[in-house]
């Protein structure tokens, strides 16, 4: 039990610690490149899918 009660501290300190260090430093700390590119696969493949779908006569126009 002492284990788990330290495990969960130490991570609530490491979250504590990046949220305060990107909120004072207004940074975001190496995430929004992933995050562009997660949403750039995203918006590939669901392109890929609607342009699929049409061409075939499945879907409508509208997406969203």
């Amino acid at each position: 039990m002492k284990t788990a009660i330290a495990i969960i501290s130490v991570l609530g300190a490491v979250a504590a610690y990046y949220f305060g260090l990107r909120y004072f430093t207004g940074r975001d700390l190496g995430f929004t490149p992933a995050k562009k590119y997660v949403r750039n696969i995203a918006n590939t493949l669901l392109h890929t899918e609607l342009t699929t779908a049409r061409e075939v006569g499945t879907t409508p126009t509208a997406t969203e």
